[in-house]
């Protein structure tokens, strides 16, 4: 059998919400209420989040379409103008437009028109999955590019393995 509560018992369990008393049943249903209310607006906020996270790395994966100047390692000189452009069957590739030596542009080389950048896809904001192919030692290398938005650069990673551990990266500009 339950016992009536005394005025200073009653006093601990009753809030005053606005201008109205609570008592204790009524302060517990307000209170599991605004959770409820909390927990649906965290699950919207949550998905709001992760729809702009995805529209954020289409984003970057577009700024990669374009002109790149590919950069030699050691000297620093262009070696060549390469476009990345997407397919019709939704791939990304890469073509060369121009060769350089020595800072002069040369014409009819056999690498104008190449694809060297085949087949990659987008995931997470980079391109990856496909194969990048280096004309100058005639082989192949599994293929990873990411946009570098503090500087307007790509950086493509060419690895013997398909997780990236065994090869180098190089940074392209604009």
């Amino acid at each position: 059998m339950e016992r009536a509560l005394n005025d200073e018992e009653r006093s601990r369990f009753v809030v005053i919400y606005g201008r109205r008393r609570l008592g204790k049943s009524t302060l517990i249903r307000h209170i599991l209420s605004l959770l409820s209310l909390t927990l649906k607006m965290k699950k919207h906020l949550l998905l709001l989040a992760l729809f702009f996270s995805s529209m954020m790395a289409s984003a970057q994966v577009e700024k990669i379409l374009g002109e790149w100047r590919t950069v030699d390692d050691v000297t620093g000189e262009t070696k060549g103008i390469v476009e990345f452009y997407q397919d019709d069957n939704g791939l990304y590739y890469g073509k060369i437009l121009k060769v350089f030596w020595k800072g002069q542009e040369l014409k009819d080389t056999g690498f104008e028109n190449m694809v060297v950048i085949k087949d990659m896809e987008e995931h997470d904001g980079m391109l990856r999955n496909g194969i990048i192919y280096e004309p100058e030692g005639k082989k192949n290398y599994y293929g990873k590019i990411t946009y570098n938005a503090a500087d307007n650069t790509i950086t493509l990673r060419g690895s013997l393995d398909k997780r990236g551990w065994i090869g180098r990266s190089q940074t392209w500009i604009r």
